[in-house]
């Protein structure tokens, strides 16, 4: 802003204010709507872009935008929007009001896997306040985790945290995981002790002291990736359901998932045949597609258990077109190269075996015509308002079978 104004104090003017109201509005819409359906991703996007329009300057909306064209792949467009906005975040906040604001910009991007773009602001962050040791440790992370990252460069940046806090029990376990994930397992256990030593009730610090005596029993060279692609334990798991321990079993089942889904994600970024965008969208669609499955299931679900998915598919496949109002060809082939890329990941790690992923990627290729023409036939009725309730759900049961109401 000219004329020696404190640009500080655009977050006081009205536009701002109505901006700010508008953008809660909208976040809020989007996630759990008042009325009628919530609003997509595009349609989020076009109101952000409405916002930018009074309020040229509000860069939460700019990075709203710049997320949204991350997730579909526009990279040039979204660090366009993801630039302008740190600019206007570092010249409009300080203190903590910044650092909650670099959590949110950092945690976003963390989640659509542009780590190399973390990197990239946290340098700044680092050259800007060089003494305030949480950019370090942020961007150590990152470094780790970005495609082509350096263990060495982010080992070096946790240490330079590190001198800045050095009784930091976060910092002492970022260091340990470091470690952890380039097999240093001594190294490892002496930061992992120092972070206990410092906060005992640490819980990050008491899961990763978990992984490194997990490690320590394999043989020599034992890494991160061995704890996350780790034999699931099912003579535990029969246990607790036999005892009918659900309270145990569900974290248990959980931390298996979270562990295959970690392994899949590091290895398909390590690879690099596909780009970070594409890479979320088979997370999220895996994510969201399992979750259908546990939920239809009834029950606690590992997802190595390509076996179950293979016999209940057509079932499942007639239950989520019958839910999900929106499906279409896209959405259905989403589904198919996740599950194949995930699957066919399992196999190369000998979690699932060879004959038993190419019977199930057989079986559900070959019922991919069928379902996709069930799925148009459904479209067409769903909607239409000259059929009665009756004659709809008389196609149904002639579509789906009866599975569109299984679980009964």
């Amino acid at each position: 802003m000219g004329g020696g104004k404190n640009p500080k104090k655009l977050t006081q003017t009205d536009a701002w204010r109505w901006a700010e109201s508008d953008f809660a509005s909208i976040v809020v819409n989007a996630l759990v709507p008042f009325l009628g359906e919530p609003l997509n991703e595009e349609q989020v996007d076009k109101r952000m872009a409405a916002i930018l329009e009074d309020c040229p300057r509000f860069f939460p909306a700019l990075f709203q935008r710049g997320l949204y064209h991350v997730s579909i792949g526009s990279g040039k467009k979204a660090e366009s929007f993801l630039d302008r906005g740190f600019e206007l975040m570092i010249e409009l906040l300080e203190g903590e009001e910044l650092i909650d604001a670099v959590d949110e910009l950092i945690e976003g991007l963390e989640n659509r896997l542009r780590d190399d773009l973390c990197c990239r602001y946290l340098k700044k962050l680092a050259k800007m306040y060089p003494e305030r040791a949480l950019y370090y440790d942020y961007w150590a992370g990152n470094e780790l985790k970005r495609r082509n990252g350096s263990i060495e460069e982010a080992r070096k940046l946790q240490e330079k945290a590190l001198q800045l806090e050095p009784n930091n029990p976060t910092f002492c376990n970022n260091l340990g995981w470091i470690h952890l994930t380039a097999g240093e397992l001594e190294d490892a256990g002496n930061a992992l002790e120092k972070a206990l030593s410092i906060k005992p009730e640490h819980e990050s610090a008491r899961a990763n002291m978990e992984v490194l005596h997990y490690l320590r029993k394999q043989s020599g060279g034992a890494r991160f990736m061995d704890f996350l692609l780790r034999p699931i334990d099912h003579v535990e798991i029969r246990k607790l359901q036999d005892a009918e321990d659900w309270d145990e079993l569900g974290p248990v089942i959980a931390d298996y998932n979270r562990s295959r889904m970690e392994a899949f994600e590091k290895a398909l970024l390590e690879e690099g045949d596909y780009l970070p965008h594409q890479i979320w969208n088979f997370k999220t669609t895996l994510g969201l597609f399992f979750a259908f499955i546990d939920k239809t299931l009834q029950d606690e679900f590992l997802f190595d258990d390509v076996e179950t998915v293979h016999q209940s598919f057509k079932a499942i496949m007639h239950r989520f077109i019958f839910k999900h109002k929106d499906v279409d060809d896209e959405i259905v082939d989403d589904i198919y190269t996740s599950l194949t890329l995930f699957y066919s990941f399992l196999s190369r790690c000998k979690l699932a075996a060879d004959s038993v992923y190419r019977d199930f990627l057989r079986d559900i290729e070959s019922m991919k015509p069928e379902l996709l023409e069930k799925m148009h036939r459904y479209n067409e009725i769903r909607h239409d308002e000259s059929m009665s309730e009756e004659e709809k759900e008389e196609i149904r049961e002639e579509l789906f079978e009866g599975d569109h109401w299984w679980p009964l």
